[in-house]
């Protein structure tokens, strides 16, 4: 499987280009309660396995990465969070 860069595909995306052109932006966007919120229950879901699986999914195995996320996903806070982070990066 060949490796994908996760930066490579937010800067192919027109919204995830536009967002990493706009220093201001994007700092706006992490610091926002949203960003925090998913933080806090990604690291709740994935505890220590999390830097692990994104270390991973960097070298293009996403499947540890992307069962946290799920995880995530389906709690009501991390849904909500998800929808409103990508509301404000769609701004």
């Amino acid at each position: 499987m060949p490796r994908q860069d996760p930066m490579e595909a937010l800067r192919r995306d027109p919204k995830g280009a536009a967002l990493l052109e706009d220093p201001a932006a994007l700092a706006q966007l992490l610091q926002s309660q949203e960003a925090k919120a998913l933080a806090q229950l990604l690291q709740q879901a994935g505890g220590a396995q999390l830097r692990q699986a994104a270390q991973a999914a960097a070298g293009g195995d996403s499947a540890a990465l992307r069962q946290i996320v799920d995880k995530v996903r389906s709690d009501p806070r991390g849904a909500k969070a998800m929808e409103g982070i990508g509301r404000k990066a769609g701004k």
